[in-house]
């Protein structure tokens, strides 16, 4: 596929703005339901582990399939995967907004998750593709602005709706936004010419997308509903020793498959290779957190759900604002020490977090929420750079889907782990049922919830040392590698 760097400033501005439409619109999605999740859980009387599946779902099916539409869109254009993206995003929020048990809201996400995926595997590889490498940083940082635009409209929007309308609704206000996200692309986006293989196409990469799918989601699976079934369950231990086996094999085919669904060597570049394992680890810890705070926010601080989207604007508006200036930062001092920092400040926001979480007062939740936007604000754009900024042209269709597929897989564990360790300290009759209702002591509560915040102390300082570990290119990309 032939790519082209386009000079014009206008259409540059035109293509990063539907490329951050895309990051908009699933912002969007994640945070106005991750408000809302303690009163989904009210509305069907289901537990932590059961409602955390409307959240796994998404990002399950995310991860999964992102190297497969990564691998579509090298074959048949990124312009139509991405167009299809917003087309089946739509489709799954209407389907959603309508699902009247929680198992079909959970089909219903996966339908949500494809459309996501559609747009993460070649949206982000539409910047390196047109837009000139002194400039990705600035166009990179615009991206995470609009992504942080989406969690400041979804966090109050999805409290206000859920408390106010109905918890439906916050699935059919996307509907409109995907509708409008789809004219938009189809006037900006640049179609792309694919070029023909002298061979002709090789055969899809079935064996490693079924291999893939499988393996993560026997994973995720296990992690979900250890605690509740019990971690020496033969079906617990099944699927840990089909995930390893799958995902394992999954590797090893992909080394010799002629064609593969993930091309492994772009992992021989040490940005990338680095960069990319290390958005795993803050991604994690920031999923997890944001997926229990919520709770943390109506059980401990007795707060309504409009008022806990509200004070999550705090976070999202500061990564808003630090976001594009550490985005062009990057373009002169380097990705790598802003992605040290960035993780290393998430670090000691989480352990403050640890530290402060019994205190009746609201004021250490706001400082660290406020210190959570900061840093991914600075560790995001970096970030973005130093993975995709240093990958040839022929691999960053593979890159961008390689490095989004990890970041998802790095939330769906995140979610995973939080919830697995957050439930284990509650009573089993607890553990089945509305945390709203449950009337569990305040003390059980509180260690369970530093107890998950703790696992994303380490995460983040894994992320230091990975981001650490990277041997930043500055040239630009695009030459092939000899």
């Amino acid at each position: 596929m032939t790519g082209q760097i386009i000079e014009d400033k206008r259409m540059q501005t035109w293509i990063v703005i539907s490329v951050a439409f895309a990051s908009f619109i699933a912002a969007l999605d994640t945070y106005i339901v991750n408000v809302a999740l303690p009163t989904i859980a009210h509305y069907f009387n289901v537990g932590t582990s059961d409602v955390a599946l409307v959240t796994l779902s998404y990002l399950l099916i995310i991860t999964s399939t992102l190297p497969i539409f990564g691998k579509i869109g090298d074959r048949i254009g990124f312009k139509t995967v991405f167009i299809f993206g917003f087309a089946f995003f739509s489709a799954g929020s209407l389907l959603c907004g309508i699902s009247p048990h929680i198992y079909l809201l959970v089909g219903s996400r996966c339908i949500q998750g494809l459309g996501a995926a559609m747009l993460y595997a070649v949206g982000m590889a539409l910047v390196p593709r047109h837009i000139p490498v002194d400039r990705r940083g600035w166009a990179f940082g615009i991206v995470a602005t609009l992504a942080g635009l989406g969690v400041v409209v979804g966090a109050p929007l999805g409290g206000v709706i859920s408390q106010y309308l109905n918890w439906h609704w916050i699935f059919l206000i996307n509907v409109p936004v995907g509708i409008a996200a789809i004219f938009v692309a189809l006037k900006v986006i640049p179609s792309h010419k694919v070029e023909k293989s002298p061979g002709g196409k090789k055969p899809f990469d079935v064996a490693g997308a079924i291999m893939s799918f499988l393996g993560l989601a026997a994973l995720v699976s296990a992690l979900n509903k250890g605690q509740e079934a019990g971690w020496q369950h033969p079906g617990i231990i099944a699927s840990f020793i089909l995930s390893a086996i799958l995902l394992t094999g999954f590797i090893l085919w992909e080394k010799r498959c002629k064609d593969p669904l993930l091309d492994l060597g772009i992992f021989r570049i040490s940005s990338f290779r680095y960069g990319a394992l290390a958005a795993v680890f803050p991604w994690a810890a920031f999923a997890g957190g944001n997926f229990l705070l919520p709770f943390y926010l109506q059980l401990e601080k007795g707060l309504q759900t409009s008022a806990v989207g509200a004070i999550f604007l705090i976070s999202s508006i500061i990564y808003i604002i630090v976001s594009p200036v550490t985005g062009k930062l990057s373009d002169r001092t380097g990705s790598r020490i802003l992605c040290c920092i960035g993780a290393a400040g998430a670090c000691l926001s989480m352990l403050f977090f640890v530290f402060t979480l019994d205190i009746p007062s609201l004021v250490p939740v706001l400082i660290y929420l406020a210190l959570v936007g900061f840093f991914m604000g600075a560790f995001v754009p970096a970030n973005n750079s130093l993975t995709l900024g240093s990958v040839p042209e022929e691999s960053q269709g593979a890159a961008s889907a390689g490095s989004r597929a990890l970041i998802n897989l790095g939330m769906v564990l995140g979610v995973a782990i939080y919830e697995t360790i957050f439930s284990a300290v509650l009573p089993g009759t607890a553990q089945n049922a509305s945390l709203i209702s449950a009337n569990i002591p305040d003390n059980i509560l509180n260690q369970g919830f530093c107890n998950a915040f703790i696992v994303g102390v380490a995460a983040c300082a894994a992320g230091f040392v990975l981001s650490l570990l990277a041997k930043e290119d500055r040239k630009a990309p695009g030459k092939k590698r000899e």
